[in-house]
């Protein structure tokens, strides 16, 4: 296998996707070790990208501030922010461009980029027929294998073996020192139960009841397992305060965070319940032990990467489906709080970090 010098990972989003594409990029970097590594991602999942010591450069596509100008009319600007985008992605020709996305998003980035190499994913994993524009194909035999180890495939074309462990992620002192402050503001003791009952905006279908959350928060209240807190991203305010209050004093809302500073609340928690969401592969990341109740979407493609989790679903004939026009929701609503409960005695609490 040829050297590597320079090598641009493409994997946009979203944070539980980035989060599974992480071991492969570790993999190369322990392939290549010399090697300058970029990633090509969007959104606010670069912000911790960018502090990680197994890359070198993360290159910010503005996907958002692009569509905002367009749709206001404000071209000329839109003009400059791609100009902009375009100089930081061309300013070197990378030996390998590695698309871990597969869409035709990814696709039209890496041809804007320049590279000698040119790899994704073969017609197994590939959408949008990204797989027509690739010089070197990933092929799969099994379409269902977990996110980690099809991206890992990509990276064993390159010459790599498996990364060492899980390591930590890697954040900024004053990501830890803000929750460091909030905990201590707020009379939060161990052990933290983290609870997240959301999933992103157009993901509902993928979420179990808040009224099942809350009876599940007054069964631990009531067993004094620990201290709760529900844990809540942009747009979910409001509805966690909801939640809170349905169960009176048993739970407190958490701070609002970037994702840096969600890790490091996450890592002072001693367990994490929640869904099918890119929290849940964020609190797998840190280390805590991982209670996640799955649905409509494959558990087999998209658990936590973790040895310490446990997978609670039924085995219902129509699941998986991904269906977000599920009237019934048979697959979430079979799910019984106690069931969920008595897992959580099951699972042994992290000691405090």
């Amino acid at each position: 296998m040829a050297q590597l010098d320079s090598i641009l990972v493409i994997r946009l989003s979203s944070l539980g996707d980035v989060l599974m594409s992480v071991p492969a990029v570790r993999a190369l970097r322990q392939r290549f070790p010399g090697a300058h590594i970029s990633w090509l991602a969007e959104g606010s999942v670069t912000g911790i990208l960018a502090h990680q010591d197994f890359i070198d450069e993360v290159i910010f596509f503005p996907r958002a501030a692009l569509t905002k100008h367009l749709r206001s009319g404000h071209f000329a600007t839109e003009a400059y922010i791609l100009r902009d985008f375009l100089r930081d992605l061309r300013k070197r020709e990378y030996d390998c461009i590695l698309d871990l996305h597969g869409i035709a998003k990814s696709v039209a980035l890496m041809k804007l980029a320049r590279g000698k190499r040119r790899i994704g994913f073969g017609k197994t994993f590939a959408k949008d027929m990204s797989h027509l524009f690739y010089g070197e194909k990933v092929e799969g035999t099994e379409k269902r294998i977990h996110k980690v180890e099809r991206n890992m495939l990509a990276a064993r074309h390159l010459g790599c073996s498996d990364p060492p462990g899980n390591a930590p992620l890697l954040v900024h002192d004053s990501a830890r020192a803000y929750i460091e402050d909030f905990l201590g503001s707020h009379g939060i003791t161990p052990p933290v139960i983290a609870v997240n009952p959301f999933a992103s905006r157009d993901s509902a279908f993928k979420r179990w009841p808040l009224e099942r959350y809350a009876d599940l928060i007054g069964m631990i209240r009531r067993e004094r397992m620990g201290s709760v807190m529900i844990i809540w991203g942009p747009g979910e305010r409001e509805e966690a305060q909801r939640l809170a209050a349905m169960v009176g004093d048993g739970a407190r809302l958490a701070c609002q965070t970037d994702i840096a500073q969600l890790y490091a609340l996450l890592s002072r928690s001693a367990v994490y319940i929640g869904g099918d969401t890119g929290t849940t592969h964020l609190a797998a990341a840190a280390g805590v032990p991982v209670l996640c109740l799955f649905g409509p979407t494959d558990f087999i493609v998209n658990r936590p990467h973790s040895k310490n989790s446990i997978i609670i679903r039924k085995d219902v004939s129509c699941s998986p489906c991904k269906r977000k026009d599920c009237r019934t929701r048979e697959c979430l609503l079979a799910i019984s709080p106690d069931e969920v409960f008595e897992a959580l005695r099951k699972i042994p609490f992290r000691k405090e970090a």
